[in-house]
């Protein structure tokens, strides 16, 4: 933490964004950032998906599946660029990505039965309050599994 701290207080955008590093703070630090981009993007897709289809739980699961899947694009490549810059457990590209995918999968999963529970289900939060929520609970689950899945050490 004490490096992420340093680099920050220097304004070093460049060690701080691009840098290789092996320091957990820092990556989970981009994955945030790369996650918010995505999460922009994820949230941009369902907003515009609820705006066009209009109200009800089969439009809630639809839009949050819209905004998933342009998320996890977005996420995807960019993590590639800026956090998980090692070589995958896989022995391809593809099957990187499909790793991804299958843990995205996932998150998809919990995301969209957090949102009816958060809306419709048992808290009537408002959907797009909700959304900000279930993303932050997602994107540590997303990230800690990618991490030990994925891009662990190998040994």
């Amino acid at each position: 933490m004490k490096e992420f701290f340093q680099l920050l207080f220097k304004f070093d955008l460049k060690a701080l964004f691009f840098a290789p590093t092996d320091n957990g703070f820092i990556k989970f630090f981009r994955y945030c950032f790369v996650g918010g981009i995505a999460f922009v993007v994820d949230y941009g897709a369902f907003a515009l998906t609820c705006l066009i289809l209009g109200e009800g739980n089969i439009i809630t699961a639809v839009a949050t599946t819209i905004g998933f899947v342009c998320g996890l694009i977005v996420n995807f490549l960019l993590s590639k660029k800026f956090v998980f810059t090692e070589d995958a457990n896989c022995n391809s590209a593809g099957g990187e990505f499909l790793w991804y995918t299958i843990i995205g999968i996932v998150g998809w999963g919990l995301n969209v039965l957090l949102m009816l529970v958060a809306t419709d289900w048992v808290l009537s939060i408002n959907r797009y309050a909700a959304k900000i929520i279930v993303a932050l609970i997602v994107l540590v689950y997303n990230y800690v599994a990618r991490k030990i899945i994925l891009y662990s050490d190998k040994k």
